[in-house]
């Protein structure tokens, strides 16, 4: 990761990371909602894991970089998408427990800040670019004019 910070580009360490971190949480999730009684598993299972299935896809597209910054932002959407269905099913006590409740959003609340600097950083080298774009443009305004004095 230290390497990533260092030249400015995104790794596929970074998005390989966040890639984990989905898989963990479907991982530690899954076991909870096989619990729980059909109607929960139908009224909000379905949807959390359906949330945590759109997280997984995303990140897959993130790791393969097929992605702009719409997928980053529909990434992270989704997220906070989960995070209220957790709460959710806390309110309702389908979800039983604080415990579990406040692992359950620790580990999507670090997916959320992993994605966040991974768009901040995306942003960065986004930026850098334009910002070079930008004065390769004016450089050669005035030197390629169609208009020259001769």
């Amino acid at each position: 990761m230290e390497e990533s910070q260092n030249t400015g580009t995104v790794t596929k360490d970074d998005s390989f990371q966040i890639l984990q971190k989905v898989e963990d949480m479907i991982g530690y999730a899954y076991p909870f909602i096989k619990k729980w009684s059909v109607a929960d598993k139908y009224a909000i299972g379905n949807d959390l894991m359906d949330c945590m299935k759109k997280l997984l896809r995303l990140s897959v597209d993130i790791r393969e970089k097929y992605y702009k910054k719409t997928t980053l932002g529909d990434f992270d959407r989704e997220n906070k998408t989960l995070q209220e269905f957790i709460k959710v099913a806390y309110d309702l006590n389908i979800l039983k427990g604080l415990s579990s409740y406040k692992e359950w959003n620790r580990r999507s609340e670090e997916i959320g800040r992993m994605i966040g600097g991974f768009i901040n950083k995306v942003n960065e080298i986004n930026s850098v670019a334009d910002n070079t774009a930008t004065q390769q443009q004016k450089s050669s305004r005035y030197g390629n004019s169609r208009y020259k004095r001769h």
